[in-house]
């Protein structure tokens, strides 16, 4: 139903979207579902370092894995007539991609061009989260959940960037090597000698976070109102920074084999990241004919995501990781439209279908292969079969991201720059199960 389902809520995953809903669902309720998501990211950059050879029709990153699944389990029991209780465990958060289209020992004009600012992203964002619903009337219901939020991230990229960092390093070692060359020309002659380097950032992160949710219902029109408020998560993560290079490069025989180990040790990093609050309100009818409809509107708060500090444990005067390095992100608010269509057909078949409008929350100056996004629609179907207190259903989900070229001179070192062309699949599955009570009706 396109995400429509904040006022909806009448199943396990109100646990996620509005956990009023399960203050009006009787007796014993558990649900589990699966998404596999398929992502295929395209990049073709603007400009080039000389002689890069650009695949045809330009680079290509995929969701990592190739086939991502990501799991979601519900339940709720009713204790007493107008007390409610569940637990949801479920990933609200997370990106995954890959575009290492590369071997470490392959020639540097055929890896991805934008390796110097990521290769590799992976974050998944876990709630678990045990949640209480209260019954006021027949008409409202209100309810609160508490969280533990456990994130783990991963980030990989070239560094030594030689239109970059390597002019850094020049500088330092130029007047060294070459004391009666100038130091423009001497730092440039260094920066193409350098190793190419690679830096894998791991960590885990656990934090707390919160729910509440309302949802009233108006019998006489056959339409139900709700509202939810997921508390933002600021994540302090703590993990390790390793660093790797080429074995054979220019500056070797003057350097030596171990100087760029003892400038980039193993060491522990921290890093503090927010995850957004969300707002949501949405209204749902029963009211034209056999056909519920629904509608959300949906607001997320990526301003706090304005930067992201990294620290490292090793800094100091013997080696090349500053004491922190600061991201700029500078994101804005997200906002989103969801509407959604569901008719019972026959025999307890039931078919869906929505749309839904994402913005996106990344300026032009942070789109990468870290941030490939763009504001995008999303189009989904799917029919549920229920028996005896048991259901199935099975849906389909895709979403055109909306064409984006970026051109940003800061960037241009980075070669982040250029056209941005993205698709992605899910399919997912879904069981439930009920023992005693009945079906929530808007009536």
């Amino acid at each position: 139903m396109g995400g429509a389902f904040v006022a909806v809520a009448d199943d396990g995953s109100a646990l996620f979207y509005n956990p009023a809903g399960i203050a009006f669902q009787d007796g014993l309720r558990m649900q589990m579902d699966t998404v596999l998501v398929h992502g295929n990211f395209k990049f073709t950059p603007s400009s080039v370092p000389n002689g890069t050879i650009v695949p045809d029709g330009g680079y290509q990153g995929f969701i990592s894995p190739k086939i991502l699944v990501v799991p979601n389990l519900y339940m709720s029991v009713r204790v007493k007539p107008k007390w409610t209780v569940g637990f949801g465990s479920f990933a609200p958060f997370g990106l995954g991609g890959n575009w290492t289209n590369f071997r470490d020992s392959d020639p540097r004009n055929t890896k991805f061009v934008a390796r110097f600012h990521t290769t590799r992203p992976k974050m998944a964002s876990i709630w678990m989260q045990p949640t209480v619903a209260y019954r006021v009337n027949d008409r409202l219901a209100v309810s609160f959940g508490a969280a533990l939020v456990h994130t783990h991230v991963l980030l990989e990229q070239s560094i030594l960037n030689p239109h970059a960092e390597g002019r850094t390093f020049g500088e330092a070692l130029a007047p060294r090597l070459f004391p009666n060359a100038p130091l423009a020309a001497g730092s440039a002659i260094v920066a193409r000698l350098l190793p190419e380097g690679r830096s894998r950032f791991a960590a885990t992160s656990n934090n707390v976070g919160a729910v509440i949710g309302v949802l009233y219902r108006v019998p006489a029109w056959k339409t139900r109102f709700g509202a939810t408020y997921r508390t933002a998560v600021t994540q302090h993560f703590r993990g390790k920074a390793s660093f790797a290079f080429d074995q054979e490069y220019g500056l070797k025989p003057v350097a030596g084999p171990d100087v760029f180990a003892k400038f980039f040790p193993e060491q522990k990093a921290t890093a503090t990241f927010p995850t957004p609050g969300t707002y949501a309100i949405g209204v749902a009818t029963e009211a034209i004919g056999k056909n519920l409809i629904s509608a959300d509107l949906q607001m997320q708060d990526y301003r706090r995501l304005r930067y992201v500090v990294l620290n490292f444990g090793a800094a100091g005067p013997e080696t090349a990781t500053p004491a922190e390095a600061r991201l700029d992100y500078a994101f804005h608010n997200a906002w989103a439209v969801r509407t959604g269509w569901e008719r019972p057909v026959k025999d307890g078949l039931t078919v869906r279908a929505g749309w839904a409008f994402d913005g996106t929350p990344v300026p032009e100056k942070s789109v990468s292969p870290l941030w490939p996004d763009s504001s995008r629609m999303n189009f989904n179907v799917g029919a549920s079969k229920a028996m005896k207190g048991r259901e199935i259903s099975i849906y389909y989900q895709f979403t055109k991201f909306l064409r984006r070229t970026t051109n940003v001179p800061a960037n241009a070192n980075l070669f982040t720059n250029g056209d941005w062309n993205s698709t992605a699949q899910l399919v997912g599955i879904a069981l439930r199960f009920r023992k005693g009570g009945k079906e929530l009706s808007f009536e």
